[in-house]
C-alpha cells in the first residue's frame, strides 16, 4: 500500500477540534463530549505520525498488517487515556467540584481496553479493505 504523503484534510480536521475544544472548556461536563475529544486527539495525532515516519512509503506484506493493527491498537488505548487526561483537565480547570462522576471515570477505564481490541479488529477489517480495492484494481490492469 502507498501511503500519501500529506493525509489530505488532516490540517482541517485539527482546526476544527481546537475550536471544539474551545466551545468544550466553557460547557459543563459532558461524557460524550470528553469521549470525541479523546478519540479526536488520538486519531489526528496518529495521521500526523503516518505522515512524518510513513508518508511517500509503500508498505506492504507482513508490515502492512502490523501498522494498521498498531495504529488501531493505539487508537484504542488513546482514546481512553486521552479523554482520563481531558477529564482531570476539565475539573482542574472549573474550580467548582468535579466535573466528571466516579461512575463516569471508571466506566472510561473499564471501556479503554474495550476500545482498544475494537480499534485492532476495526483497523485490521479495513486494511483488508484497503488491501481488496488494491488488488482489484491491479486485476482490471493486466
Amino acid at each position: 500500500m502507498q501511503i500519501p504523503q500529506k493525509i489530505p484534510s488532516l490540517k482541517l480536521v485539527f482546526v476544527l477540534l481546537a475550536v471544539y475544544t474551545a466551545v468544550w472548556i466553557s460547557l459543563e461536563g459532558a461524557l460524550w463530549q470528553v469521549v470525541v475529544m479523546g478519540a479526536g486527539y488520538t486519531a489526528v495525532s496518529l495521521g500526523y505520525g503516518w505522515q512524518k515516519w510513513l508518508g511517500g512509503r509503500v508498505v506492504d506484506g507482513w508490515r502492512w498488517w502490523g501498522v494498521t493493527a498498531v495504529t488501531g491498537l493505539l487508537f484504542g488505548l488513546g482514546s481512553g487515556l486521552l479523554t482520563l487526561v481531558f477529564m482531570a483537565v476539565k475539573t482542574g480547570l472549573h474550580a467548582h467540584g468535579p466535573e466528571f462522576t466516579p461512575a463516569q471515570i471508571n466506566w472510561t477505564l473499564r471501556q479503554t481496553p474495550i476500545w482498544a481490541a475494537a480499534s485492532l479488529l476495526a483497523a485490521l477489517g479495513l486494511a483488508l479493505i484497503f488491501k481488496g480495492r488494491k488488488q482489484k484494481a491491479e486485476g482490471r490492469k493486466m
